[in-house]
């Protein structure tokens, strides 16, 4: 497969309405710091065990400091944009939370959330973790932000007016890399079972793939230029629509495995993400070339509807 300019078009914004003007950006800027300083910085290398719990596994971990976080941004976004509502990780986990809000007919205005990205790296008092906030509208990713919590970093990205990193413009720089160069981030133990032991071969044959162990930090490295591509399965939203509105507006490439347009909508694909197009078409190669993805895709939601998941 080629990535074709027909495969790779970022959906139009929805008319917008003038609402996400600069001085309310500006306050969900303040707003994402304040709840850093407040709920998340104060905990970090300081977490009692009565502060943390599993959710689904040992390594999926939930701490004070994501509750509250996720509980301050419920009371406190919607009062920059009247009649929208919350849907934060957190909150999606126990069951509290609607993704099918995020659907063009829900015609909601959604805040998505996911309050400390990398909580394990947190837990264990490593540095690469950080907040990641965006806003759906009609189905469409509209505005987002990463904040890098222990550098005080700040990325945003509004739809169609570009990304910038601590109120400078950030460009995806375009050289392209030797394959055997390319700095991917990729996490095997995501995929699927029938194809994760052949994304581990893969990954095994290259020198430099390695995960980060936060979607928030690689999305900025790729942004930036230090990494040069990520791939992903699992699609939770608040993983994933902030740094692909991010890397989308800064030039790079953010589509599904097979090139089609990523949406608030997708669950159970997978994307690869890019500084460039070349960068893309060498990640795909490397990691889909010799599959059917078309079929295996089709397989794939043929099982997920028998287990009664879409």
């Amino acid at each position: 497969m080629h990535l074709g300019t027909s495969l790779f078009k970022a959906p139009k914004s929805p008319k917008f309405i003038d609402i996400m003007d600069d001085l309310i950006a500006q306050k969900v800027t303040s707003v994402i710091r304040e709840a850093s300083q407040r709920f998340i910085l104060p905990r970090f290398k300081a977490l009692k065990s009565s502060e943390i719990e599993t959710k689904t596994n040992p390594t999926d971990l939930v701490t004070m400091a994501d509750i509250e976080a996720e509980a301050f941004f419920e009371v406190v976004l919607p009062q920059l944009l009247p009649g929208s509502i919350v849907l934060g990780e957190e909150g999606a986990s126990r069951g509290e939370h609607d993704l099918s809000l995020l659907a063009p007919e829900a015609g909601q205005r959604v805040w998505v959330v996911d309050p400390v990205d990398g909580t394990y790296n947190f837990v264990h008092g490593r540095g690469d973790f950080g907040v990641m906030v965006c806003l759906v509208e009609n189905g469409v990713c509209v505005a987002s932000w990463i904040y890098d919590v222990l550098r005080d970093s700040m990325a945003h990205a509004l739809r169609g007016q570009g990304a910038y990193l601590d109120g400078e413009l950030l460009t995806t720089p375009h050289d392209d890399l030797p394959f055997e160069q390319m700095i991917v981030h990729l996490s095997p133990k995501f995929f699927p079972p029938d194809i994760k032991q052949a994304m581990k071969t893969k990954a095994a044959a290259m020198p430099n793939v390695k995960t980060v162990g936060s979607a928030a930090h690689e999305y900025l490295k790729v942004a930036r230029g230090v990494s040069d591509a990520a791939v992903y399965c699992r699609l939770k939203p608040w993983d994933h629509l902030p740094g692909a509105l991010i890397v989308q507006e800064a030039g790079g490439v953010v589509t599904k495995w097979n090139g089609q347009e990523y949406t608030p909508q997708d669950r159970y694909d997978g994307l690869i993400v890019a500084r460039t197009r070349r960068g893309w078409q060498n990640v795909y190669d490397a990691f889909f070339g010799d599959m059917d993805l078309d079929a295996y895709m089709k397989a794939r939601w043929k099982t997920l509807r028998k287990q009664g998941k879409v």
